[in-house]
């Protein structure tokens, strides 16, 4: 008899335990869950933000070096030009 009760005692409180169980998953892990999903799909945009920044600064970088390139190259032509007038006026 006492065991049937302790049995009987055992199943209620193993229903009330699912029961909240079940009500604590849905009110905390749930939300929860959202937000971790959320925050998720943050830094997989911020991650293809840097990676698509990182290749325009690499572009960015490569262009500066031609026009670092180009300007030296203009700077040469001009330094060789002045000398090669003065020269000629030298010359005169």
């Amino acid at each position: 008899m006492i065991r049937v009760e302790l049995l009987q005692i055992g199943s209620y409180l193993a229903a009330i335990l699912s029961v909240m169980g079940a009500a604590f998953a849905y009110v905390f892990v749930r939300p929860l869950n959202k937000s971790v999903d959320r925050v998720e799909a943050a830094i997989n945009k911020l991650s293809e933000e840097l990676h698509v920044s990182r290749e325009q600064q690499h572009r960015m970088e490569g262009e500066m070096r031609e026009m670092k390139y180009a300007i030296q190259k203009a700077h040469d032509r001009i330094d060789a030009f002045l000398k090669e007038h003065a020269h000629h006026a030298n010359k005169n």
